[in-house]
């Protein structure tokens, strides 16, 4: 037994002894581990800016350093404001080496940009150095065309819209809208626009027809037609009963301004007193619906069929149901003297007639609305049948009229006054104002004003994008 203990302790001190040895030895020492470079952002220049338009330009860039990553994209960004990011929109995807070459296009004509390249890695975005540019002026002929003819007209003041695919791509007014305050014109004042107010009066009253209020083919005077009476009876044999709206539209009554036009007789006249001496004593040169003769009377009675069928005043419907629609808050029924102007509205310049001494109010629906080029604008695009922004009337009842014309234009005129409404085609439509007119024939201006108008924005090759309305 002693033997046997001797042996089993002899054991334990051996495994003892191993196993302190082992716990003694050196440990193994790890291999060092390898320092990968840490990645930064990329550095870069920004290219001088060349082939300057009055809608595009060209920049680009150069990577110097990718910043000891991939560059993953690389271009340019642009805006009006300082310091531009590629979180705007308006930025390129160019590459991701070297150097790249970027176009700018989709500017604006006579507007400083300020432009930067910009590189990406996973480090993130870096951008060269900022460079500013100014694009030209797309419309530089266009204004010295129109001064040239203010010049040639004795213009004082006279403003301008063009629309191009229903955004108004140009807003500009020239000159003086009171020579004797010497203020400068500006593209909120207020012209009178003369008979530019007949296209807005048909409007109003195709309104009414869409709204099954009134049909065109219906008579105007007579028992059952829609003034009835209210005017006096119709002379028997005159046919004045025949004459129906289409015809008052179309100046097609059968009335004509001999000995005069009655819309220009005594300021005192009441419109209800001119309409009541057409109805008992102008008799019809010819039969209602044959032959156009131009008629501020007819249109004067379109007026009293609005207020008619409605209950309330022409003004009050045209701005509820045709302005107010079509975003146009400013425009409203003139007044006749200097002391009546509104807020905003010119001052009238002519000396064969003084434009103080009418009766504005008295024309309201064949011509006493005054507005600015801009709330014309903002009409026509609700009338011209281009689609982008919907019209207030269906084209059926459009296409009844010049409306459904591809080119029409409505003339405005009055001594002080001369205005353009023009639909040139489906691409552009412009309005043109002005506070006055040439000497006895208000046509010559107008026809030379809206020619050359014509002219320069067909020889306009590039439009900004912009829309001013």
């Amino acid at each position: 037994m002693k033997k046997i203990l001797s042996c089993i302790c002899f054991l334990v001190f051996i495994m003892l002894g191993c196993s302190k040895k082992s716990d003694t030895s050196p440990s193994p020492v790890p291999a060092p581990t390898p320092t990968l470079p840490v990645a930064v952002v990329p550095t870069l220049t920004t290219a001088t800016i060349s082939n300057i338009t009055a809608s595009s330009a060209t920049s680009g860039g150069t990577i110097t350093s990718n910043g000891g990553a991939l560059i993953t994209s690389s271009g340019i960004c642009w805006s009006t404001n300082a310091n531009p990011t590629i979180a705007l929109q308006t930025k390129t995807t160019d590459g991701n080496t070297g150097t790249f070459s970027s176009n700018i296009n989709g500017l604006n004509s006579n507007t400083t940009y300020y432009v930067r390249a910009y590189a990406t890695n996973s480090a993130g975005t870096a951008y060269g150095n900022e460079i500013s540019f100014t694009t030209g002026n797309a419309f530089g002929n266009f204004d010295n065309a129109i001064l040239a003819k203010m010049s040639q007209y004795n213009v004082p003041s006279i403003s301008i819209a063009i629309i191009k695919n229903e955004k108004l791509v140009y807003l500009k007014s020239f000159g003086k809208s009171d020579k004797e305050a010497n203020t400068n014109a500006s593209n909120d004042d207020l012209y009178r626009i003369a008979s530019v107010s007949k296209p807005i009066t048909v409007i109003a009253i195709l309104k009414l027809v869409q709204d099954g209020l009134i049909t065109l083919d219906q008579s105007v005077f007579g028992t059952g037609a829609i003034l009835g009476n209210d005017f006096g009876t119709v002379p028997v044999g005159s046919n004045k009963n025949l004459i129906t709206v289409r015809h008052l539209i179309d100046h097609k009554s059968g009335w004509t301004n001999v000995p005069n036009d009655p819309m220009f007789s005594a300021i005192s006249i009441t419109q209800t007193s001119i309409i009541r001496d057409l109805l008992a004593n102008r008799a019809l040169t010819t039969a209602p619906g044959n032959t156009y003769y131009y008629s501020n009377a007819g249109y004067c009675i379109l007026g009293r069929i609005i207020e008619k069928v409605t209950g309330i005043t022409y003004e009050n419907y045209v701005k509820n149901n045709i302005l107010l629609p079509s975003g146009i808050s400013t425009m409203k029924i003139g007044g006749s003297t200097l002391a009546e102007r509104a807020i905003n509205e010119v001052k009238y310049y002519q000396t064969e007639f003084s434009p103080y001494i009418m009766n504005i109010p008295r024309f309201d629906a064949n011509g006493g609305w005054i507005a600015s080029s801009k709330d014309l604008a903002k009409l026509m695009v609700k009338i011209d049948l281009n689609t982008t922004k919907p019209d207030l009337i269906p084209s059926s009842l459009l296409n009844q009229f010049y409306f459904g014309f591809n080119n029409w234009a409505h003339y405005g005129s009055l001594p002080g006054t001369s205005a353009i409404l023009n639909r040139m085609n489906s691409d552009f439509s412009f309005v043109l104002l002005t506070n006055t007119r040439t000497e006895s024939d208000g046509n010559v201006i107008l026809n030379d004003l809206n020619s050359t108008i014509r002219d320069q924005i067909n020889a306009i090759s590039s439009w900004p994008s912009i829309d001013l309305f």
